[in-house]
């Protein structure tokens, strides 16, 4: 739908992948349930900063879609930013222990008539780096 929506009207579509940072360590040390309950406090913080036209999807163990349209890329780097800001700002409780819990994004434009797994690709290149640089940031390509 979104493809289609580029190709008629040439809107920018923002394509990010997200990655919860140190989440073997949280599993390792907490138990799965605690990951589990770290995806989904991060899921729904991420939903609750999105706008209706926007969608946000599990990608993988610990990795989460975002679909950003009309969105540039220096606009989705900000909302990344804000996101990662209330993701912060929002312990959550795990058998009465706080734990903290931040992600990694990379995010880049989606080009029109090229495959999604392309686009998917230069996402990760950019979350790669954004790991590799720190952790908790976001990174564009």
């Amino acid at each position: 739908m979104e493809r289609a929506r580029i190709a008629r009207g040439g809107e920018p579509l923002a394509i990010a992948l997200l990655d919860v940072d140190n989440f073997k360590r949280l599993n390792d040390d907490l138990g799965h349930s605690a990951g589990d309950a770290a995806l989904k406090h991060l899921a729904a913080r991420v939903a609750q900063g999105l706008r209706p036209t926007d969608h946000v999807a599990r990608y993988g163990g610990e990795e989460f879609v975002l679909l950003l349209p009309a969105t540039a890329v220096d606009d989705a780097l900000r909302l990344l930013s804000r996101l990662q800001r209330g993701l912060s700002e929002s312990l959550f409780l795990h058998e009465q222990r706080q734990v903290f819990v931040t992600f990694s994004a990379g995010v880049t434009a989606y080009r029109p008539d090229e495959a999604l797994e392309v686009a998917l690709e230069r996402a990760d290149q950019a979350l790669y780096e954004a790991k590799h640089g720190g952790k908790n940031r976001s990174c564009a390509v």
